[in-house]
């Protein structure tokens, strides 16, 4: 009994996790959605290819989109 509420508490705090995650993406997802409707030159100016803004879209969410674009060079 005592090893399954330890057990059932990780899955609850990696369930958070995961939850987390899954908002963060979709705020990403938004964002990038609105980039990538704007013209390749609009998305050089601000510092963005579209290439890496698609690449992000397609990470795991185990991976930060984010963290993905800043450590790409600038355009």
């Amino acid at each position: 009994m005592l090893n399954f509420r330890v057990n059932h508490q990780a899955t609850g705090q990696a369930s958070f996790s995961l939850l987390e995650s899954y908002a963060r993406r979709q705020h990403f997802r938004r964002m990038a959605n609105t980039l990538l409707a704007e013209k390749d030159d609009v998305l050089a100016d601000l510092g963005y290819e579209r290439r890496n803004l698609v690449a992000a879209l397609g990470l795991p969410l185990r991976r930060d989109a984010l963290r993905y674009l800043e450590e790409r060079p600038r355009a």
